[in-house]
Protein backbone atom coordinates (compact mmCIF):
# COMPACT_ATOMS: atom_id res chain seq x y z
CA UNK A 1 0.00 0.00 0.00
CA UNK A 2 1.29 3.58 -0.68
CA UNK A 3 2.02 5.52 2.40
CA UNK A 4 0.57 8.64 0.78
CA UNK A 5 -2.64 7.16 -0.16
CA UNK A 6 -2.91 5.81 3.04
CA UNK A 7 -2.47 8.94 4.61
CA UNK A 8 -4.60 11.10 2.60
CA UNK A 9 -7.90 8.62 2.60
CA UNK A 10 -7.42 8.59 6.53
CA UNK A 11 -5.86 11.45 8.20
CA UNK A 12 -7.14 14.74 8.67
CA UNK A 13 -5.31 17.48 7.59
CA UNK A 14 -5.07 19.44 11.15
CA UNK A 15 -3.24 16.81 12.61
CA UNK A 16 0.65 17.17 14.28
CA UNK A 17 2.64 15.15 13.46
CA UNK A 18 7.00 14.39 14.04
CA UNK A 19 9.11 12.97 11.31
CA UNK A 20 12.85 11.92 11.78
CA UNK A 21 14.68 12.24 10.04
CA UNK A 22 13.69 14.76 7.32
CA UNK A 23 16.85 13.76 5.30
CA UNK A 24 16.65 16.40 1.72
CA UNK A 25 12.70 17.92 3.21
CA UNK A 26 10.72 15.53 0.25
CA UNK A 27 8.45 14.18 2.19
CA UNK A 28 8.32 17.01 4.76
CA UNK A 29 7.33 19.27 2.01
CA UNK A 30 4.10 16.78 1.02
CA UNK A 31 3.47 16.70 4.68
CA UNK A 32 3.46 20.62 5.09
CA UNK A 33 1.16 20.66 1.81
CA UNK A 34 -1.39 18.01 2.89
CA UNK A 35 -1.75 18.69 7.12
CA UNK A 36 -2.03 22.73 6.06
CA UNK A 37 -4.06 23.31 9.50
CA UNK A 38 -1.96 20.98 11.16
CA UNK A 39 1.80 21.02 12.37
CA UNK A 40 5.04 19.26 11.20
CA UNK A 41 7.80 19.29 13.59
CA UNK A 42 10.93 17.74 11.70
CA UNK A 43 14.54 16.30 12.91
CA UNK A 44 17.80 16.08 11.15
CA UNK A 45 21.10 16.20 11.99
CA UNK A 46 23.53 16.02 9.05
CA UNK A 47 24.08 19.57 8.41
CA UNK A 48 23.86 19.52 4.62
CA UNK A 49 20.64 17.76 4.73
CA UNK A 50 19.04 19.86 7.31
CA UNK A 51 19.78 22.64 4.68
CA UNK A 52 18.03 21.00 2.28
CA UNK A 53 15.07 20.88 4.05
CA UNK A 54 15.32 24.08 5.11
CA UNK A 55 15.37 25.50 1.68
CA UNK A 56 12.96 22.65 0.33
CA UNK A 57 9.38 23.82 2.86
CA UNK A 58 10.98 27.57 2.43
CA UNK A 59 8.31 30.47 3.95
CA UNK A 60 5.95 27.10 5.18
CA UNK A 61 4.42 28.35 8.72
CA UNK A 62 3.39 24.87 9.38
CA UNK A 63 6.98 23.11 9.81
CA UNK A 64 9.80 23.43 12.07
CA UNK A 65 12.97 22.06 11.55
CA UNK A 66 15.27 20.88 14.61
CA UNK A 67 18.92 20.30 13.63
CA UNK A 68 18.64 17.05 15.84
CA UNK A 69 19.02 13.60 15.90
CA UNK A 70 15.72 11.78 18.25
CA UNK A 71 17.97 9.51 20.50
CA UNK A 72 17.79 7.55 24.02
CA UNK A 73 19.09 10.72 25.52
CA UNK A 74 19.45 14.18 25.47
CA UNK A 75 22.97 15.53 24.64
CA UNK A 76 25.53 15.05 22.19
CA UNK A 77 26.51 11.91 20.06
CA UNK A 78 28.59 10.91 17.34
CA UNK A 79 27.17 9.82 14.21
CA UNK A 80 28.20 7.80 10.62
CA UNK A 81 27.73 10.05 7.92
CA UNK A 82 26.19 8.28 4.47
CA UNK A 83 28.00 9.13 1.28
CA UNK A 84 26.49 8.25 -2.11
CA UNK A 85 28.01 9.17 -5.67
CA UNK A 86 29.67 12.36 -3.20
CA UNK A 87 26.57 13.31 -1.79
CA UNK A 88 25.50 13.08 1.75
CA UNK A 89 22.46 10.19 1.90
CA UNK A 90 20.00 9.24 3.81
CA UNK A 91 21.65 6.12 5.31
CA UNK A 92 23.44 7.95 8.19
CA UNK A 93 22.92 5.90 11.58
CA UNK A 94 24.07 6.86 14.95
CA UNK A 95 24.52 3.05 15.26
CA UNK A 96 28.16 1.73 13.21
CA UNK A 97 26.79 0.31 9.95
CA UNK A 98 27.56 -3.41 9.10
CA UNK A 99 25.84 -5.58 6.84
CA UNK A 100 24.30 -2.39 5.22
CA UNK A 101 28.27 -1.81 3.62
CA UNK A 102 27.14 -5.42 1.56
CA UNK A 103 24.03 -4.78 0.54
CA UNK A 104 24.61 -1.39 -0.47
CA UNK A 105 28.00 -1.03 -1.71
CA UNK A 106 27.29 2.32 -3.59
CA UNK A 107 26.82 3.96 -0.37
CA UNK A 108 29.76 4.44 1.65
CA UNK A 109 30.59 6.01 5.47
CA UNK A 110 33.70 8.00 5.56
CA UNK A 111 33.05 10.70 8.10
CA UNK A 112 32.03 10.13 11.81
CA UNK A 113 30.62 13.38 13.40
CA UNK A 114 29.55 14.90 17.03
CA UNK A 115 25.65 15.92 16.32
CA UNK A 116 22.84 17.21 19.45
CA UNK A 117 20.74 14.21 20.15
CA UNK A 118 17.52 15.36 22.16
CA UNK A 119 15.09 12.39 24.09
CA UNK A 120 11.70 12.34 22.67
CA UNK A 121 9.87 12.74 25.97
CA UNK A 122 12.44 15.64 26.84
CA UNK A 123 11.06 17.08 23.51
CA UNK A 124 7.48 16.21 24.38
CA UNK A 125 6.99 18.24 27.88
CA UNK A 126 7.98 21.25 25.70
CA UNK A 127 4.93 20.73 23.24
CA UNK A 128 2.04 18.76 25.17
CA UNK A 129 0.41 17.53 22.27
CA UNK A 130 -0.98 14.37 20.47
CA UNK A 131 0.93 12.80 18.12
CA UNK A 132 -1.38 12.22 15.42
CA UNK A 133 1.11 10.40 13.10
CA UNK A 134 5.08 9.93 14.31
CA UNK A 135 7.39 9.42 11.15
CA UNK A 136 10.87 7.51 11.63
CA UNK A 137 13.66 6.89 9.68
CA UNK A 138 16.55 6.54 11.39
CA UNK A 139 18.47 3.95 10.18
CA UNK A 140 18.39 1.59 13.21
CA UNK A 141 17.55 3.82 15.59
CA UNK A 142 13.63 3.98 16.34
CA UNK A 143 13.52 1.25 18.79
CA UNK A 144 16.17 3.02 21.46
CA UNK A 145 14.28 6.19 20.60
CA UNK A 146 10.34 4.84 21.24
CA UNK A 147 11.86 2.64 24.44
CA UNK A 148 13.05 5.71 25.98
CA UNK A 149 10.37 7.81 25.40
CA UNK A 150 7.15 6.06 26.62
CA UNK A 151 4.85 9.04 27.32
CA UNK A 152 5.38 10.23 23.73
CA UNK A 153 4.74 6.96 22.57
CA UNK A 154 1.66 6.70 24.56
CA UNK A 155 0.15 9.98 22.94
CA UNK A 156 0.76 9.02 19.55
CA UNK A 157 -1.92 7.66 17.20
CA UNK A 158 -0.28 6.20 14.11
CA UNK A 159 3.45 5.26 14.10
CA UNK A 160 5.14 4.52 10.42
CA UNK A 161 8.45 3.16 11.04
CA UNK A 162 11.33 1.59 9.24
CA UNK A 163 12.28 -1.39 10.67
CA UNK A 164 15.45 -3.78 10.27
CA UNK A 165 15.51 -7.20 8.70
CA UNK A 166 19.04 -7.70 9.04
CA UNK A 167 21.69 -6.64 11.41
CA UNK A 168 22.08 -3.37 8.42
CA UNK A 169 23.77 -1.79 11.65
CA UNK A 170 25.55 -3.16 14.80
CA UNK A 171 23.06 -4.47 17.20
CA UNK A 172 20.33 -3.06 15.25
CA UNK A 173 17.29 -4.44 17.28
CA UNK A 174 15.35 -6.88 14.43
CA UNK A 175 12.11 -6.92 13.21
CA UNK A 176 10.34 -9.09 15.45
CA UNK A 177 11.44 -7.36 18.82
CA UNK A 178 10.77 -4.28 17.55
CA UNK A 179 7.11 -5.61 16.67
CA UNK A 180 6.95 -7.20 19.83
CA UNK A 181 7.89 -4.55 22.40
CA UNK A 182 5.20 -2.03 20.25
CA UNK A 183 2.25 -4.54 20.43
CA UNK A 184 3.15 -4.82 24.31
CA UNK A 185 3.14 -1.15 24.04
CA UNK A 186 -0.73 -1.21 22.28
CA UNK A 187 0.02 -0.60 18.50
CA UNK A 188 -1.35 -3.24 16.08
CA UNK A 189 -0.10 -3.19 12.33
CA UNK A 190 -1.93 -1.78 10.02
CA UNK A 191 0.14 -2.76 6.74
CA UNK A 192 3.44 -3.98 6.19
CA UNK A 193 6.04 -2.95 3.55
CA UNK A 194 9.02 -5.12 3.37
CA UNK A 195 9.75 -5.32 0.17
CA UNK A 196 13.82 -5.21 0.44
CA UNK A 197 16.52 -7.97 1.66
CA UNK A 198 17.54 -5.78 4.99
CA UNK A 199 14.94 -2.81 5.72
CA UNK A 200 11.25 -1.96 5.16
CA UNK A 201 8.64 -0.30 6.75
CA UNK A 202 4.90 -0.89 9.01
CA UNK A 203 2.58 1.52 9.80
CA UNK A 204 1.21 0.57 13.14
CA UNK A 205 -2.10 2.17 15.17
CA UNK A 206 -2.72 2.89 18.51
CA UNK A 207 -5.35 0.90 20.35
CA UNK A 208 -5.25 2.50 23.86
Amino acid sequence: MDIRHWISNNLPKNLTMIEAGTCDGGDTCWFSNYFNNGKIYGFEPIPNLYAKTMSAIGSATNVEICQKALSATTGTQKIYVSNRFGCDWGSSSLLKPKDHLTVHTEISFDEVITIETINLDDWFKTKQTDIGLMWLDMQGSEPNVLMNAPVALSRTKYLYTEVSLIETYENVMLYPQYKDFLQKNGFEIVFEDLPWLDMGNVLFMNTR
